[in-house]
């Protein structure tokens, strides 16, 4: 898939929160942590379709941006296209290690995997309504920069949420002013396994044990 607008959320005080990758329960903000409460009225009625009350994966990133700066950016040259996964061989992976998302053998995809994003300033994030899979093993594509020019692309508002794919292109676009930023993300299911850096939850770990 390439992206669809699923409306728009309303951005907490800043506090620089940040989590990334964090289990929790879709739709269900009794699943947060108490440091992320502030985003309960957004995970409350903000899913995937069709998922409401399955796992999810949760990023929020608040941060400072310097002007010129991009606060997700990375890759090579003077752009930095990418997409959230890429194919090696037959498997699917989401970091520079194959079949791995991250340096550990533990973590799966599915090709079907949906994601949301949504960031807090206008003009800082364009998307392409295409499917790439013929990426680098990072799932770079800022070498290709020529096949994605910025006036076929998509700036996402601030508090727009997309629906993307895995392969959907996306670009961090620098910021025109310095200051904060906030990023939120929900991987939806189809991610198998965990890194020792994703955010560990203790209330879902919880809320799991006392179910046994």
């Amino acid at each position: 898939m390439g992206y669809h607008p699923r409306g728009l959320m309303a951005f907490p005080d800043y506090t620089g929160a940040r989590c990334y990758m964090m289990p929790f329960i879709q739709g269900r903000p009794e699943s947060l942590p108490e440091e992320y409460a502030p985003y309960a009225h957004i995970v409350e009625h903000l899913a995937l379709s069709g998922e409401e009350g399955r796992i999810g994966l949760i990023t929020i990133d608040e941060s400072v941006v310097a002007a010129g700066s991009s606060q997700r950016g990375y890759g090579r040259g003077d752009r930095t296209i990418h997409t959230e996964a890429c194919v090696s061989g037959e498997r699917l992976s989401w970091g520079p290690t194959d079949p791995t998302w991250g340096p550990s053998p533990w973590v799966r995809l599915e090709r079907d995997v949906r994601v949301l994003i949504a960031n807090s300033i206008d003009d800082t994030c364009m998307l392409w309504d295409a499917e790439v899979t013929d990426t680098t093993p990072d799932g770079d594509l800022s070498h290709r920069a020529d096949e994605f020019p910025r006036q076929t692309g998509r700036l996402m508002r601030a508090g727009e949420v997309m629906e993307i794919g895995i392969f959907t292109p996306h670009e961090p676009i620098a910021q025109a002013e310095g200051g904060k930023r906030q990023f939120f993300r929900i991987v939806g299911q189809g991610v198998h396994g965990r890194e020792d850096y994703f955010t560990r939850n203790p209330v879902l770990e919880k809320m799991e044990y006392a179910h046994v």
